[in-house]
């Protein structure tokens, strides 16, 4: 009986050493995976990856900076006083100023704007008024604003298209539009050397040299029974090779649609079930949405990501039970900013997509506007907080663990 005893003893003891060794052996190929695989990543692609690769990121540690802009030095400058509009915020932290010039209304009697940039509390204006219907485009957000992250930001509306250099405070380039055509909108292209120009009649091409160059037409419009079918809202993508652009029926958006920068390549995306969507500048689709205020038991908020280049399927990445009633994504689909009601007050919450970790939450009384810079790391606020308006610039750095 001992000597069965003894041998169970050394097998329990051989199955021991076994089950010990092996465990050594999967800790650090456990750990190697723990590492390197990002359980809440997002469909989301970082700059310079391909589609067919999604992006295993780690999860990070922000460290946020709020700075107030005294946004009450416009009131006395030497081009008298300027009433804020709105603001866009900078890669290197600069924020592009859009004022009202109440002093300066032109012969016509049409409202005209100066463009300000504060940096590091110093506030510089632009010599120029600006007209062309910007102060309407401005306060309404019917407007085109794309910053090349080199100092220098495309800005138009249906009437004027202009290259802008922040740092320098001088128009680089205006550009010639067709007389001819009802515009809605205007997008310079990644390299700068073309315009898409979204109008009543169609989606056109227009080299930006030489100024007379002819318009090529993508996309002509049509009427099916009294209703206006057109492509607008375009943007560029990452390589120019192809116009992304909302598909309109009459003022309705019906879905999203592609189109190479060649006619006869024109295609609408109808596998994306959502009129509520983003492009992103890696070519990737933001979808969201938001169901309505009253509480019930099904999410009333839900977004994901849809790729055109690769499997054209809906991937949901977040949902919340929070009404959110206006949002901003950053340009690579990183960050997302939320409004969501808080009482009589407005929460703003800026939020990590990917480990679903907020980064920033704050209450007003009001919010009008609010965007990223494109590298993410910057965003603006302009809002009323204790009976005042104010401008904020939050700076989010953050580190790889």
């Amino acid at each position: 009986m001992n000597k069965y005893k003894k041998e169970n003893n050394i097998l329990n003891a051989l199955v021991y050493i076994i089950m010990i060794a092996t465990l050594v052996m999967l800790v650090p190929l456990v750990y190697r995976l723990v590492l390197n695989y990002d359980f809440n990543s997002p469909t989301a692609l970082s700059e310079g990856d391909n589609h067919a690769e999604r992006v295993i990121r780690r999860n990070r540690r922000y460290t946020v900076t709020e700075t107030l802009i005294d946004i009450s030095e416009l009131e006395n400058t030497e081009h008298g006083a300027l009433n804020f509009i709105s603001a866009r915020i900078t890669d290197c932290g600069t924020v592009i100023m859009f004022c009202e010039s109440p002093s300066e209304i032109s012969n016509s009697g049409e409202q005209t704007v100066r463009i300000a940039t504060w940096n590091s509390g110093d506030i510089n204006i632009f010599n120029r008024r600006l007209r062309s219907g910007l102060y309407e485009s401005i306060s309404n957000r019917d407007y085109v604003y794309k910053d090349y992250g080199d100092g220098t930001v495309f800005i138009s509306n249906n009437r004027f298209a202009f290259l802008f250099n922040f740092e320098e405070l001088n128009i680089v380039e205006q550009y010639a539009l067709p007389s001819d055509l009802n515009i809605y909108q205007i997008v310079l292209s990644n390299n700068r050397d073309r315009l898409a120009v979204a109008a009543e009649e169609g989606l056109f091409i227009l080299d930006a040299y030489p100024r007379d160059a002819p318009l090529n037409e993508l996309i002509t419009s049509s009427v099916s029974g009294n209703i206006l079918m057109t492509a607008r809202e375009p943007t560029w993508s990452s390589n120019d090779n192809y116009i992304f652009y909302r598909s309109f029926a009459d003022d309705f958006i019906r879905n999203a649609g592609m189109t190479m920068d060649t006619p006869g390549r024109n295609e609408h995306l109808t596998s994306l079930e959502s009129t509520n969507f983003i492009f992103l500048d890696n070519d990737i689709i933001f979808y969201y949405f938001s169901s309505g205020s009253e509480p019930h038991q099904e999410n009333l908020f839900r977004c994901g990501f849809f790729d055109p280049f690769g499997e054209r399927r809906m991937l949901e990445v977040m949902r919340s039970q929070v009404y959110y009633f206006d949002i901003a994504v950053s340009s690579h689909g990183t960050h997302l900013a939320a409004l969501s009601h808080n009482g009589n007050l407005i929460r703003i919450n800026i939020i990590d997509m990917r480990t679903k970790v907020q980064i920033y939450s704050a209450l007003y009384e009001e919010v009008y506007a609010f965007s990223f810079s494109p590298n993410e790391r910057n965003f603006v606020i302009h809002a009323r907080y204790d009976g005042e308006e104010v401008l904020k610039a939050i700076e989010m750095d953050w580190v790889e663990e």
